[in-house]
Order: C-alpha cells, then sequence, then structure tokens
C-alpha cells in the first residue's frame, strides 16, 4: 500500500466515523479543542518523508491522516454544535431567556458543580443575583438543578446529547454570575471548551477542575480560611492559574507529556513547586495538577 492511499484512507475513515458517532449516535466527543494540536500533523508527514522504512512511513502516513482528521473535525465542531434530545426537566435557554437564583443572604457556602462539554464559558462573581445564567446561540441545552438547605446551596449545571449539524451557525456562549457574600466550593467537568473562570471576587475554599480538550483560565484571589486547594485533571487541554501575588503556594505535579511554566516558583524536588514566601505567608494555596499531554501555566498577579 501506498503512503498517500494510507494518509487519505485513514482520513475519510476518520472523519466519516467521527460524523456518525456525532449525528447518528448522539455520541459526545471531546476534542473540540484538538486544533490547537494542528502542528503535530506536520511533524507526522515530516517524519513519513524522512524515514528510509517503509513501515515506518506507512505508519507516520496513517497517524498523520488520524490528526489531520481530528483537527478538521475538532475545528467545525467547535463552532457548530447545536444539541437536542432535551426532555421537560431541561430548562431551555435562548439569546433572550436567563436562569436566575435570587440573592439570599441565609446562604451562607454554594456548592457550584460544572459538567459541560462544549461552549465559550464565562463565569464571574460580582452578580448580584445569587446565581445568574445566560445564554446565547445554544437551543435545549442545559438542565440546572438547584437545592436549598439551611445555609447551603447547591447548584449544579449540566449538558445533554450533542449532535453536529453543519447546516445552522450555532456558536455556544454561556455567562455564570455568582454573588461575592457567601463562601464557595467549584467541581468543573469541561469536555471541549474554552472557559474564562474569574473568580477573583469570590471567597473560595475549593476548586476541582477536570477538562479533557479546553482552554481555561483560572483566576482566584479570596480565601474562606488561610488555605485554598486546587485540584486540576487534563487530558490534552490548556490550563492557565492566575494567582495573587501576596500568598503562598505550592504545586505538586504527576504529568506525562505535559508543558509545564510555574512562573515564581522554585523547584524543591522533580515533581514538587513552591513560591519563595510559602513558609512565611500566612495565606497558602496548594495545588495539585495531574496530565496527559495537557500545557499548564501558573501565574502570580
Amino acid at each position: 500500500m501506498k503512503t498517500k492511499q494510507l494518509f487519505w484512507g485513514v482520513l475519510f475513515l476518520t472523519l466519516g466515523a467521527a460524523y456518525l458517532l456525532v449525528e447518528v449516535m448522539y455520541v459526545h466527543l471531546a476534542i473540540g479543542g484538538f486544533y490547537h494540536y494542528w502542528p503535530l500533523s506536520l511533524i507526522l508527514i515530516g517524519l513519513a518523508v524522512l524515514s528510509n522504512n517503509n513501515y515506518a512511513k506507512l505508519t507516520f502516513s496513517g497517524l498523520s491522516g488520524l490528526v489531520v482528521a481530528l483537527v478538521i473535525f475538532s475545528f467545525f465542531s467547535k463552532s457548530w454544535l447545536p444539541w437536542n434530545n432535551c426532555d421537560d426537566k431541561i430548562h431551555k435557554f435562548s439569546t433572550s431567556e436567563q436562569f436566575v437564583e435570587p440573592f439570599d443572604n441565609k446562604v451562607k457556602m454554594v456548592n457550584a458543580t460544572f459538567k459541560i462539554g462544549a461552549g465559550s464559558i464565562e463565569i464571574s462573581g460580582n452578580d448580584s443575583n445569587l446565581v445568574k445564567v445566560k445564554s446565547g446561540g445554544m437551543k435545549d441545552l442545559f438542565s440546572v438543578d438547584t437545592d436549598k438547605q439551611d445555609n447551603n446551596f447547591d447548584f449544579d449545571i449540566s449538558m445533554e446529547n450533542v449532535h453536529l449539524n453543519l447546516n445552522e451557525d450555532n456558536h455556544r456562549r454561556l455567562e455564570v454570575g455568582f454573588n461575592n457574600k457567601p463562601n464557595y466550593t467549584f467541581n468543573f467537568e469541561f469536555g471541549a471548551a474554552d472557559v474564562n473562570m474569574d473568580l477573583s471576587s469570590l471567597k473560595v475554599e475549593k476548586i476541582n477542575l477536570s477538562t479533557g480538550a479546553a482552554s481555561c483560565i483560572l483566576k482566584v484571589k479570596e480565601f474562606v480560611s488561610d488555605t485554598m486547594t486546587i485540584h486540576i485533571e487534563a487530558g490534552a487541554a490548556s490550563v492557565r492559574v492566575i494567582l495573587p501575588e501576596d500568598v503562598g503556594a505550592q504545586i505538586k505535579k504527576k504529568t506525562a507529556l505535559s508543558s509545564t511554566h510555574f512562573d515564581g516558583f522554585r523547584e524543591i524536588t522533580d515533581d514538587l513547586f513552591q513560591t519563595g514566601n510559602f513558609s512565611s505567608a500566612k495565606k497558602k494555596i496548594f495545588i495539585e495538577i495531574e496530565g496527559g499531554v495537557a500545557s499548564f501555566y501558573v501565574s502570580r498577579n
């Protein structure tokens, strides 16, 4: 078999299989951020050209066809992914509709959970309501569940199945605002999304972030007590964390092929990093990072 045949064969097979999985079988493929890795296809093609071994040529050609197909599919899935198959319990959002939970001064702790597969997501504080959700370019996308008991308020927002439709322009946008008076814990699960989490005005106790192929920016500043914990698990994602300058911070990492850059940290061991003021600082942030082929950037501002 020729390398060109293998390249085009794998490319078309992958595109066809991905489209059938999403369009016919309604399987969510969390690869919307894979297009960021398009240079990988050039590397594989270059290796195929330079290799003198026929088996290696075929291997690199097939892999390059696979990568190119995933890049193409993820590029289109980033911009056009309408949602369907929602039942009556789903809150339906449009550009003119929103979900609002009025402020209640009895609420002292908010436990917020996000399970979002794709889209452009903005999360911030300083809203006059307890929680406010606003969306644009979405159809029957989200299920919002709330539970208020004593001084605690649980807020869960999740998504339903998605299918690819290239005939409609559905750029997915989601804005969520929280009130800055309660204390917060956050659990984030993102698939292939562009996420800006500006939590700098919120008093945060704990953050768990799990992401597949997302691009995430997380900014924190205020504390519930003297410590804050942040746990991050990422597949093929880009994650940036912005910390306040005057607090001590420690990073423990378990990464395979990930790229890491920790600005303002010194290396204690191969997998442990601390800021210069970690021992003396009254307030401390403890960060745990686990990643596959992700990119992590931590800075202080």
